[in-house]
């Protein structure tokens, strides 16, 4: 039997598909040459904060010092949680690290840019700790104004008189200059002295007053009272000190 020729077999006419179903099945089959199976996946969000930790920072500085950098555009309160290293980044499981603002507590709100804490060694081998490896359990947004400078503190006497930090003073003199009100916690430390090569540390920490809410472009008092006013009785020009102010809720 004769074959028939394809030149004579009548021709089917290709039916175009409707638009949208043709931009459909490019998009499920870009997704399956790329691997992506069928449900696109959200890309990750890159990470708010960064840590950077310095064992010392120079003569009249503070020791163990941790620098949070918040490159978001939000006001942000982390709970860090630590764990001491030492000059190999090798972890020190017998060395206990707290902090001076409460960090660790999610006490601490850092505005973008940079915010700080003080973190504080204890427990067997505390002196070989030389870094630290940070990781964020928890962080939430805070929802107030963003702020861009820090309140100015300047330890009075009971006329107003400014003196220095390792003063016994009577109060703390709060000055906002931004244009938004904030909300910030002041700590009186009291430094270790130590011997020979070992690094200075807050030996102890006390709060002086509660939550302080300062309005903007002005200036608030806050009384030196209560285990603060011990404290300061007992440290005043005999050991070094500081009187610290940070964004807190």
């Amino acid at each position: 039997m004769p074959l028939t020729s394809t030149a004579t077999r009548p021709r089917r006419r290709m039916r175009a598909e409707p638009a949208p179903l043709r931009v459909i099945a490019g998009f499920l089959a870009t997704l399956l040459l790329a691997g992506c199976g069928l449900v696109a996946r959200p890309r990750a969000a890159a990470p708010a904060l960064r840590f950077e930790f310095a064992a010392t920072t120079g003569v009249g500085s503070m020791n163990q010092l941790l620098r949070i950098y918040n490159d978001s555009d939000r006001m942000l309160a982390p709970t860090l949680e630590f764990t001491a290293l030492d000059a190999t980044r090798k972890p020190l499981p017998t060395v206990a690290v707290s902090t001076a603002y409460g960090s660790d507590r999610g006490n601490v709100v850092v505005p973008p840019g940079v915010g700080f804490d003080v973190l504080i060694f204890m427990g067997e081998g505390a002196e070989l700790a030389e870094d630290v490896a940070v990781s964020v359990h928890t962080m939430e947004t805070v929802k107030v104004p963003t702020v861009l400078m820090d309140p100015v503190v300047t330890p009075v006497d009971a006329s107003g008189r400014e003196l220095d930090r390792n003063s016994r003073f009577t109060a703390v003199s709060l000055r906002n200059d931004n244009t938004v009100e904030v909300s910030v916690r002041l700590a009186y430390i009291i430094w270790t002295v130590p011997e020979g090569d070992r690094r200075q540390q807050a030996d102890q920490v006390v709060p002086v007053g509660d939550l302080i809410v300062v309005p903007p472009e002005q200036t608030v008092v806050v009384p030196v009272t209560g285990e603060a006013r011990t404290a300061m009785a007992g440290a005043a020009g005999r050991f070094p000190t500081s009187i610290k102010v940070y964004f807190s809720r």
